[in-house]
């Protein structure tokens, strides 16, 4: 890194109802939200970042839920939970009522467009917000953490050195690093191979974690990364946005669009962090199996498409392999339903629906959606100059979130 940039660390954390009310129904499935009245992961990811004395950073919260009714509540949450912490370097709360007032100010600027893009109630609305706020803010570079993390003292030195650089002839506009476990392991826990490539899904990610450390130099191109360790600069971000219609894999459906739109993401292998996630409550196999239904079946669709377009990069399948490649074949059907049939009770059927309707309703999704992304990548960096020259929104959120004018340098 060469120079100062404006730096927001951004970090999502997810909600759901009090330990006695976990059967509520719920219109967002996140893997593991932490119940109002439990206790979060959030501030010993803070406290870790205390640890970091430069470059300066500004920290931004964006407070997800799995039902409207939870908003106040987490937010109250949040608010208290990141008290202690503004004497240590400025943070803020976005929650659903600063959604609310974006939302509005985006109608009155007659920007309709971005309002698929905002959503506190889905990964990749979160991940939206998590860029278009930062940049109403005047972001140059997002540092993109999750609440079940803790970084060492040089994380955030490390994240900064390449981002916005040349790197082996290249720019480095996007980049990600690796997950640890407490252990300080890379790789995902694995059982015998099954035969099923869902069932089996760790051991496709690990042998892709490690192709990349395999490959030379200390940064790679990669086409996977992990949403809780990504650093994005503002010519990437204003650019390229996290696609709305993606159930899961929102990270690595993110590089996928980066390169659709010309960009190189890159994978730094040392850049690290470690993951230590809570009890996951209300994420159940089936649930998160649905999704990843869902999210490859509409992958390979929307790669099947830009294959026939002009104004994208090609990113031919093999290129993915073995993860995702692997789940975007021509058996991706047949592997999804016997892996929902394994998994399918009774209860889930009731509450999901069946393995067969399931399929079903991923290829209403698809057919529905996937044509509509290319629309909405174009939209976007026009939604983001707007966005960024709205001197009365920044002043607004800036009002809102408390954030003192000299912590936020150019602004």
């Amino acid at each position: 890194m060469k120079g100062s940039l404006e730096v927001f660390i951004v970090i999502p954390t997810y909600w759901t109802w009090r330990r006695d009310q976990l059967g509520e129904a719920s219109g967002a499935l996140f893997d593991h939200p932490t119940p109002v009245d439990g206790k979060s992961t959030l501030p010993r990811l803070l406290r870790s970042l205390c640890q970091v004395k430069e470059p300066p950073f500004s920290v931004l919260v964006l407070t997800a839920t799995v039902h409207p009714d939870l908003e106040q509540a987490a937010a109250e949450r949040v608010n208290g939970l990141i008290a202690p912490f503004r004497e240590s370097f400025p943070i803020a709360q976005f929650s659903a009522e600063e959604l609310k007032l974006v939302r509005k100010r985006a109608q009155e600027l007659g920007q309709w467009d971005l309002l698929p893009f905002l959503s506190l109630r889905s990964y990749p609305g979160v991940r939206n917000c998590q860029l278009i706020i930062p940049h109403i803010l005047g972001a140059e570079v997002i540092v993109a953490l999750d609440d079940d993390e803790v970084i060492e003292p040089d994380y955030l030195p490390k994240a900064l050195e390449f981002i916005g650089q040349e790197y082996r002839g290249k720019r480095v506009w996007g980049l990600g690093g690796l997950y640890l476990d407490k252990e300080g392991n890379p790789f995902l826990p694995e059982h015998p191979p099954t035969g099923n490539i869902f069932l089996d899904k760790n051991i496709f990610m690990n042998q892709a974690i490690k192709r990349l450390l395999e490959k030379p130099g200390r940064l790679a191109r990669t086409y996977i990364a992990f949403g809780g360790n990504m650093v994005l600069h503002r010519n990437l971000f204003t650019r390229v946005p996290f696609d709305p219609a993606i159930t899961r894999g929102e990270d690595i459906d993110y590089v996928i669009n980066a390169h659709l739109a010309g960009f190189d993401f890159w994978f730094d292998k040392e850049l690290t962090i470690t993951h230590l996630p809570p009890e996951p409550y209300g994420a159940l196999p089936y649930t998160k199996l649905l999704q990843d239904v869902y999210r490859f079946i509409y992958e390979r669709e929307k790669l099947r498409l830009a294959a026939e377009r002009d104004d994208v990069n090609p990113l031919p399948l093999e290129a993915l392999n073995p993860y995702p490649g692997r789940f975007l074949q021509d058996d991706l059907t047949d592997q999804a339903l016997e892996a929902l049939r394994s998994k399918a009770t009774p209860e889930m059927v009731s509450s999901y629906d069946s393995p067969e309707a399931i399929i079903t309703a991923a290829r209403r999704h698809t057919d529905r959606m996937a044509p509509c992304y290319f629309g909405l990548a174009r939209v976007w960096p026009c939604l983001m100059e707007i966005l960024g020259q709205d001197a009365s929104l920044r002043q607004r959120l800036l009002a809102r979130f408390g954030f003192p004018s000299v912590s936020l340098g150019k602004l």
